[in-house]
Parts: C-alpha cells; sequence; structure tokens
C-alpha cells in the first residue's frame, strides 16, 4: 500500500511539474547569450598531397586522414619483419603514450598487402597504435625510399619533419618536433 501511495505522489509531481509553461529567460540572460560569438561551423577539411585513406589492419573502418583534421600525426611505414622497423616501433609505440593524451595522432602503415602483416606486427611488439596496411601508394607519395620512414604532419597536414630509418639518436630530435609542432596555435 506504502508503495502504491509513493508511486502516485512521485507522479502527481512529475505531472505537476512537466505541467508548467516555461517562462522565457529574463532580459539579462538573452543578452548575455546573444552577446557571445556566433558558434561557426569549422572548415571543410581540404586534401592536399599529404591526404591518404588506407585500410585498417583491424577491419573496422578505413585510417582516414581527414578525420585528423585539425591534429598534428606522426605515422610510420614499415613491413612487418623489417629489423628497423621492428626497432623504430617500441620508440613510436612510447611517442604515441607520452604526446596522444597531448594532442599527436599516430599511426602506421604497413606497405604490404595482407592486413595479418600488420596485425603480426603490432601483436609481436605492443604496438597500440592504429595500423593501415595496402599502403603501397601513398608510401610512393610522400617519396619515401625504404622502411621505416616516419613523417611528421602539423595541424594543417602540411610536412614538418620525416626521420629516413631509424636510430636512437632521432629520438630527442623528434620530441623536439613533436612538442614543437603541438605548441602552434
Amino acid at each position: 500500500m506504502k508503495t502504491s501511495f509513493l508511486s502516485l505522489a512521485a507522479a502527481a509531481l512529475l505531472l505537476g511539474a512537466c505541467g508548467k509553461k516555461e517562462q522565457p529567460a529574463p532580459a539579462q540572460e538573452q543578452a548575455a547569450v546573444t552577446a557571445q560569438a556566433p558558434i561557426t561551423a569549422a572548415p571543410a577539411y581540404q586534401k592536399n598531397d599529404s591526404y591518404f585513406k588506407l585500410p585498417l589492419a583491424s577491419g573496422k573502418g578505413d585510417l582516414d586522414l581527414a578525420a585528423y583534421a585539425g591534429k598534428p600525426v606522426l605515422f610510420m611505414f614499415f613491413t612487418e619483419t623489417c629489423p628497423f622497423c621492428r626497432k623504430a616501433a617500441p620508440a613510436v609505440e612510447r611517442l604515441h603514450k607520452t604526446y596522444g593524451p597531448r594532442g599527436l595522432n599516430v599511426m602506421g602503415i604497413c606497405i604490404q598487402e595482407d592486413p595479418e602483416a600488420a596485425l603480426n606486427f603490432a601483436k609481436s611488439l605492443g604496438v597500440t597504435f592504429p595500423l593501415a596496411y595496402k599502403g603501397r601508394p601513398v608510401y610512393k607519395a610522400y617519396k619515401a625510399q625504404g622502411v621505416p620512414y616516419i613523417y611528421l604532419l602539423d595541424k594543417t597536414h602540411k610536412l614538418y619533419d620525416v626521420w629516413e630509418g631509424y636510430d636512437e639518436a632521432y629520438d630527442p630530435v623528434m620530441v623536439k618536433a613533436i612538442e614543437t609542432v603541438l605548441a602552434k596555435k
């Protein structure tokens, strides 16, 4: 009996509250709202020579550079068994974990045709950033001449820096370039 009485009371309160007409905001509040800057849509993504769209090795869609509009991107071309790529991957993963939360988008592009090559690479090295495959046309468009090739694009996706191959000596230079790109407004 108590439960049904409480249910009826709650329903009556709810109906009473919903039945009231909403009052217009006071003139001060309306003035404050109209004084704010108008909301504008972000400009459409301008595809340029750096643009690419490749299938994700995970099979869950595409790695589309346009999805990262206004954000810096670091990516590495690789093959599954390249020893230098396998040496570079942990360093790129560290950059992903360190600078991903600050706005850097890190990805890998396997130039092989088989998604398993990229998946095996990720699994054996603990790579957590997105990996695409079938990247040979993009590899050629970026004029890479071996693997790994690591590229840093600024927020407008213009080429900021490139590292041919990989060596631990690149780490501080890469960090400085990433911090510079992230700091630019």
